[in-house]
């Protein structure tokens, strides 16, 4: 992208990349795959673009203070892929503190280099996704919550969200001339799930997929031959277990990102989305 601009909007994530940097999870032996980016490569990328456009320190540091900085959400990636290669939920949580570390010393770097509206927003509820239900299935019904999703990994969860919310007055503190909010992604995908006109226990399947209770099996993945796709896909919130079908991405927006962008607070406060003031 050297040299080149949008009017759109550039993104840097790389899918299924983390928020640690790979050695701190190989470390702990949790592998990632080869073409994941974690936070860390995203910035030197956003860094290089930034360079690529601008010559003038103040030219690039007005570009940044123009945007609207969007960070987070990928540590689902990072508790994800602990909790299907073994590890506890005890063992994740001892990585919290290091996700929360890693995105606020990203969004100061921002921030010092212009930024002067950061979102950091909050993990989904992974513990509703097919591919965590299926890798954690078990027998014990006290387990499930009353949506069906596994209650110990959204408590993780609701916990990491916590820290970051904490984390995230605290840089409103240290630069009270910045607009920084908290985005409620998990309150938004909860409503969703909610609202879902999905019949039973279709909510929590896969659209695209085959097998077990939630239509995901990783060794026979969505574009595998012979896999199906669902007739209704804008109906189901879940595309292959892992991602939300274009239908859930349209009324997650809504509910979350386009509301709290349209009535921005002022400086010195921390906002968050509320998804279920739909009135906003």
């Amino acid at each position: 992208m050297r040299g080149s601009t949008s009017n759109d909007g550039v993104v840097f994530s790389v899918a299924r990349s983390t928020v640690l940097d790979r050695l701190f999870l190989k470390l702990r032996g949790v592998d990632i795959p080869p073409y994941a980016i974690p936070l860390s490569g995203q910035l030197r990328l956003f860094k290089a673009y930034i360079s690529s456009v601008c010559s003038i320190p103040q030219d690039c540091a007005n570009i940044v203070g123009d945007s609207i900085i969007i960070l987070g959400h990928i540590e689902a990636n990072d508790i994800g892929y602990s909790l299907q290669q073994g590890k506890s939920i005890q063992q994740v949580e001892t990585y919290v503190p290091f996700m929360i570390r890693t995105l606020i010393e990203a969004a100061t770097e921002l921030i010092r280099m212009g930024a002067a509206r950061v979102v950091l927003a909050g993990s989904v509820p992974i513990g509703c996704y097919p591919y965590i239900l299926t890798t954690l299935q078990t027998n014990n019904a006290t387990a499930y919550d009353d949506l069906g999703c596994l209650k110990s990994v959204n408590d993780l969860i609701v916990s990491k969200n916590k820290l970051l919310q904490e984390a995230v007055t605290n840089l409103t503190t240290k630069f009270p001339n910045v607009d920084v909010y908290y985005a409620d992604l998990y309150g938004a995908v909860q409503t969703i799930i909610q609202q879902s006109s999905v019949s039973g226990n279709m909510t929590l399947k896969a659209c695209c997929g085959v097998g077990g209770q939630y239509n995901y099996d990783r060794r026979r993945f969505c574009g595998s031959r012979g896999v199906p796709v669902c007739a209704n896909p804008n109906e189901y919130i879940y595309w292959d277990g892992l991602h939300f079908t274009q239908g859930a991405f349209a009324r997650f927006t809504n509910i979350g990102i386009t509301c709290k962008m349209a009535k921005p607070h002022g400086h010195n406060r921390i906002s968050a989305i509320h998804p279920t003031n739909l009135s906003c």
